[in-house]
């Protein structure tokens, strides 16, 4: 079918044409014996440079407003783990709508297209099911050309199917997900075609046994009780579910490649890292080893964490996978893992050397010294400024509220961490430079990215799990031009999941997946957005449609969002 492009009405811009030893969540766990350090957000001098990057919190004035309240103290395991949040077109308008994972329901609000949003959850639907939900997917699993939703949860599970105009039906039962979802503790979970026959499949990532026949508290130090570390419980392998193409799906054994992993999981982000068509994807971990699944056809996959470098950090160490998000940071045309981590213990970013192999390259960013004094969770790479660099959004926030009585410098409530990628050398800390509103303090969990404006700048979305929600307006100068592409697939695959593009302008390469799965218990934005920097127009765009299709196209203006119809 010949390319079709269709223009979105301009509304604000013109849219053109065409304490260390007690870790990871309630113990995420750190591996470095290293002295912690208080957050100061100090930077060296030749990193204070001045910056056109800015941010203001307009939730409060846009109707998004959403106050997560105060935890039973002292946060248990399962207090401490958050909530995640989702940014998509829930009724295909052009606008970003936005869903707030909370327990016993989830908060659904329409952006209106004014700048404000509209809490719809009454008449939703979503509220038919209370549960202690955790995270969120997004994807059209039933090829209807309407986005649906799926919630992890604490011994739950549930997918509701998208009637449109924000009206939604439980399926989960009719569909075969109920199965055994009682006995599971899930928390990221992503829709993908797997096997190539364009039905989304889903990979639900769990964590681990947990209840009150288990020991709730251990101890931060002799006689402080805090949350105990995720090895101290039975942990849960994550689940691979094939889409049957008949409104069903079918669990994949174990054997095909899950028995295979460790467990304990927090994050999932799909990437084709051997360009074969197949979708691969990251597992990351909480205090065991990350897994990286590489797709080896017909539903079977081969846990390639360890000898593609992704397991470990580049010391030895195992990461308290807590965020993650792929992209290329460097411009060499090829997809890089960028992770949060434990207090004391750095972020990560895994450098792709090619040839499924990647290199802890956070050392030489400067991305894992500057971040050893935060803790990190919802991680997303996104062009702040346009120029044709991806930086780093990581949302921080402590999982003991009373690690200060432990002797640690730490902090319950960190402020997010917003770092400026210098053309893929090295990573410049900006938060010391912002305002007050991406200073304040919160304890960040789940976050989610997209351009809820639609004027080709990226806006933030934070969840503080013990406050209000941020949502963190893009004001930086409109210096530098955008592309921003929404993708339109062949039935059933119609929102394009899994679609490789590759865009030239001059010497300058740009590469994406569509993929909206990524940071922590959260999805974002699936729509491609490209920052051009000084570049008016593409020279050239080659898409790698979900059917193995491809497709060229020429000169490609900038400064529009473009939809593209296979």
């Amino acid at each position: 079918m010949a390319p079709l492009f269709f223009n979105h009405a301009p509304r604000q811009l013109l849219l053109a044409s065409a304490l260390v030893s007690l870790a990871v969540l309630a113990g995420c766990s750190g591996s470095s014996g290293e002295p912690s350090v208080k957050v100061s957000y100090k930077t060296s001098p030749e990193k204070t440079e001045p910056t056109k990057i800015s941010f203001v919190d307009v939730a409060q004035e846009s109707g998004l407003v959403f106050t997560y309240p105060l935890q039973p103290r002292p946060l248990r395991t399962l207090e401490a783990f958050g909530k995640g949040c989702a940014a998509f077109d829930a009724n295909n308008d052009g606008w970003q709508d936005v869903l707030l994972v909370n327990d016993p329901l989830p908060l659904l609000f329409r952006n209106t297209g004014s700048g404000k949003f509209q809490n719809v959850t009454s008449a939703s639907g979503l509220d038919k099911q209370k549960a202690y939900w955790t995270g969120c997917a997004i994807g059209d699993y039933d090829g209807d050309g309407l986005l649906d939703v799926l919630l992890t949860a604490y011994q739950d599970l549930a997918l509701f199917r998208n009637l449109g105009d924000f009206h939604f039906e439980p399926v989960t039962d009719k569909t075969g997900l109920s199965a055994h979802s009682k006995e599971l503790w899930s928390s990221s979970a992503g829709f993908m075609d797997l096997d190539g026959d364009q039905h989304l499949d889903l990979v639900i990532v769990n964590f681990i046994e947990f209840g009150p026949q288990v020991q709730q508290y251990c101890e931060l130090i002799p006689g402080v009780k805090t949350g105990c570390l995720p090895r101290r419980y039975i942990p849960q392998k994550s689940e691979v579910w094939r889409n049957t193409g008949m409104g069903r799906f079918e669990l994949v054994p174990a054997a095909n490649g899950m028995a295979d992993t460790n467990g304990i999981g927090l994050v999932l982000a799909f990437c084709d890292v051997n360009h074969d068509g197949l979708m691969d994807f990251y597992i990351g971990n909480d205090g065991a080893p990350s897994e990286l699944l590489l797709n080896r056809g017909g539903m079977k996959f081969e846990n390639i964490g360890t000898i593609a470098g992704l397991a470990f950090d580049g010391r030895g160490g195992i990461p308290a996978s807590m965020g993650s998000d792929w992209a290329d940071f460097n411009g060499d045309g090829q997809m890089d893992l960028a992770i949060s981590n434990f207090q004391d213990t750095g972020f990560l970013v895994y450098r792709n050397q090619n040839d499924n192999q990647f290199q802890d390259w956070s050392i030489p960013t400067g991305l894992a010294p500057a971040t050893k004094n935060r803790l990190g969770f919802g991680t997303k790479w996104v062009d702040l400024d346009n120029d044709g660099w991806v930086d780093l959004f990581f949302v921080n926030g402590h999982v003991h509220d009373n690690v200060a009585q432990g002797g640690s410098n730490a902090q319950f409530r960190q402020p997010l961490s917003i770092f400026q990628n210098r053309h893929g050398d090295d990573f410049v800390d900006l938060t010391p430079l912002m305002g007050k509103d991406v200073v304040r303090p919160l304890v960040g969990r789940g976050s989610a990215t997209a351009d809820f404006n639609n004027d080709g700048r990226i806006d933030l979305l934070a969840l503080d799990y013990e406050g209000p929600v941020m949502l963190l307006k893009n004001r930086t100068p409109a210096d530098h031009h955008w592309l921003t592409l929404d993708l339109r697939s062949a039935a059933p695959n119609i929102f394009a999941y899994g679609a490789h593009l590759t865009a030239k302008a001059g010497n300058q390469t740009w590469v994406a997946e569509v993929s909206p799965a990524s940071s922590y218990l959260s999805s974002s934005d699936p729509r491609i957005h490209w920052g051009l920097g000084a570049a008016t127009k593409l020279d050239e765009l080659t898409i790698r449609w979900p059917n193995g299709k491809s497709q060229t196209l020429s000169d490609v203006k900038g400064d529009q969002i473009l939809k593209v119809v296979q």
